[in-house]
């Protein structure tokens, strides 16, 4: 009989053949880019180990996520995430929980954490970028999100499993987890549907959301449409500083 120690290697070996077709470029462009800086609208994405999440500030949370408020203590930023019902709500992930994860189709539900500060100080020295949408990428973002949870017929959402303080909630989701469709599967689309370029389909790991993500900003910079703000040249470089007469000899 193999040890569990021994299973675990098998596993985890078996994961590591998968996982390095992840995280190619899907060669996407940007989409719905904003005419004006007024209309650049802020969200992050945050890795947490082999997960990646997608935080909204909670004034941009609108009418589509404004329900989450109800269930959560009050915050500046709410992150989403989305994953496997046990493994993710797990407080201990044992074997049979891992193994379930990895090989059958298994519900899926969403979790929403509370930030009382910005993802930069709640997350200090985690592994996030900020990206900027236009109003619309963030409005077809918004409504990929609230279709990520499951509704009764009174569109009130399913809540489940709360932090004690009321930091984080999980809910209900819809579409099922896979070891081909996985949390970081779901945040790529999250954030394709926003208008990223991202690899919808072989985007399993955190890695690969951050990577693509961070490509996609400096994409961004380079494509922006208007010209010089804050001192900062269309292609995302300082704006040289124009030549005083004071500083001609």
């Amino acid at each position: 009989m193999m040890k569990p120690a021994c299973r675990w290697g098998a596993i985890i070996w078996l994961v590591l053949l998968v996982l390095p077709l992840s995280g190619c470029a899907a060669g996407d462009k940007w989409k719905y880019l904003p005419a004006t800086k007024a209309e650049e609208r802020s969200i992050y994405v945050i890795a947490h180990g082999w997960h990646a999440g997608i935080a909204l500030p909670v004034e941009e949370l609108g009418e589509e996520l404004g329900f989450v408020k109800e269930f959560l203590r009050p915050g500046r930023y709410y992150e989403f995430g989305w994953g496997e019902a046990d493994f993710y709500q797990a407080d201990k992930v044992t074997v049979p929980i891992f193994l379930k994860a990895v090989f059958w189709r298994n519900p899926s539900v969403m979790h929403v954490f509370s930030m009382p500060a910005t993802p930069a100080d709640e997350f200090r020295g985690t592994d996030l970028v900020e990206l900027k949408l236009s109003e619309t990428g963030l409005k077809h973002l918004k409504d990929s999100l609230r279709a990520s949870f499951k509704f009764d017929p009174a569109q009130r959402p399913y809540p489940l499993k709360r932090g004690q303080q009321g930091e984080y909630r999980f809910f209900k989701a819809e579409g099922d987890y896979l070891i081909t469709h996985t949390c970081n599967t779901w945040t790529a689309k999250m954030l394709a549907s926003g208008g990223v370029p991202m690899d919808t389909v072989f985007t399993l790991r955190s890695a690969g959301v951050m990577r693509q993500a961070k490509k996609a900003r400096k994409e961004y910079l380079r494509l922006r449409p208007y010209g010089k703000e804050n001192g900062e040249a269309p292609g995302g470089q300082p704006t040289p500083r124009r030549a005083e007469p004071a500083d001609i000899r």
